[in-house]
């Protein structure tokens, strides 16, 4: 297959928290929440400043206390029982918003949290979007916007279990054909780390079509702050890919089309954000619709979560939102609001972008 190599520039703006999990989480006994922020200290450095004041045995004691109502689970009862107010072990602080958790006027809980998922960070402790995640996103609007790939046999029946039939799209080596990996000629760059001052906690909640409320569930996330500016570099090597690229935005848009009409009008619309420029969804808890070909796996999700013991489906399911402080943006026509609602509900995952061709000749060896 011939190369053509293309570069894309590829400028994201998230209108709502995005969280793009490492896969692990802090527990109580990792951070601290004191004076509206939240410290996660280096346990490495954390652990050896107790051994220099021969507290090591007091804080593994601590660590090992298993009973959930201990009084000491949390590291600031450590911190205080044992007189410590040093601060300094190293690690970031994040900015309390104060839309954390559910609050009542007399009990304030920000210091309730037991577990916090992680953010993505590179090798230096900064966060940053890997291009993987990116790349699913552009993926699905790609696979719900192609006739050849958005039919009825994009769902494999065989098996124990009915999945994406992936024969549909080229994909890696054929015997006695040539190499076909339509999204190996696209490449994502990482981007660039930013900074902690860009992350803010935030809660899950499910909105309920049918009961027209909103349920604020126990799991708590480092998450990008609304209005983030984050920039990736695309890369085709065909001029299949470079179509499919210089088309996303438009084919971004009919993907949103479909979506609203399939699961979002099903919604209050002062729960659904406004677009100002392309829209996309990414990360984890943006909903199972934003992550499959939504028409053709209407009733396998149904039927998978079904028979899931931790979470049922209820006819399309519930609408991920999520809590953080309102704010608008200035476009070239007027400063517009990113939500259209007075309870601080954005659509969890939900981002805009712009896309521009930059160069037609460089091209990045790290992208994925």
């Amino acid at each position: 297959m011939k190369t053509e190599y293309r570069t894309f520039q590829f400028s994201l703006l998230a209108m709502a928290p995005i969280h793009i999990g490492s896969g692990e989480k802090y527990t109580s006994r990792e951070f601290i929440y004191e004076n509206r922020r939240y410290y996660f200290p280096d346990m490495g450095k954390f652990y050896n400043r107790m051994m220099e004041n021969g507290l090591d045995r007091k804080f593994e004691q601590f660590l090992q206390e298993t009973k959930p109502s201990a009084r000491n689970n949390r590291l600031i009862s450590f911190l205080n029982d044992n007189r410590i107010s040093e601060r300094s072990f190293g690690g970031y602080s994040i900015s309390e918003t104060g839309l954390e958790t559910e609050k009542n006027n007399q009990n304030p809980r920000s210091g309730s949290i037991n577990e916090v998922a992680k953010f993505m960070r590179d090798a230096f402790g900064n966060p940053y979007i890997p291009g993987s995640s990116l790349k699913g996103a552009i993926r699905t609007i790609l696979m719900n916007t192609n006739p050849d790939w958005n039919n009825k046999n994009a769902v494999d029946f065989r098996g124990r279990s009915p999945k994406e039939n992936k024969k549909m799209i080229p994909w890696g080596a054929k015997k006695g054909q040539e190499f076909n990996d339509l999204f190996h000629a696209i490449r994502v760059s990482d981007s660039e780390s930013f900074n902690n001052e860009q992350i803010i906690l935030v809660q899950k909640w499910d909105y309920s079509a049918k009961s027209l409320t909103a349920k604020p569930l126990p799991l708590y996330r480092e998450a990008i702050a609304p209005l983030t500016k984050i920039n990736f570099t695309i890369t085709t090597t065909t001029k299949e890919a470079g179509i499919l690229i210089e088309e996303l935005g438009q084919r971004a848009q009919a993907f949103y089309k479909e979506y609203k009409n399939f699961f979002l009008s099903d919604f209050p619309e002062n729960k659904i954000q406004p677009n100002i420029q392309y829209p996309i969804y990414l990360g984890a808890g943006s909903g199972a619709w934003t992550k499959t070909i939504f028409k053709q796996a209407k009733d396998i999700l149904q039927e998978r979560y079904e028979n899931s013991r931790t979470t049922r489906m209820v006819e399309k399911g519930v609408l991920k939102l999520t809590k953080a402080p309102m704010k608008s943006v200035k476009t070239t026509q007027a400063t517009r609001k990113l939500i259209m609602n007075n309870e601080s509900f954005y659509e969890m995952g939900k981002a805009n972008f712009m896309i521009k061709e930059i160069t037609n000749d460089n091209f990045n060896f790290s992208s994925r």
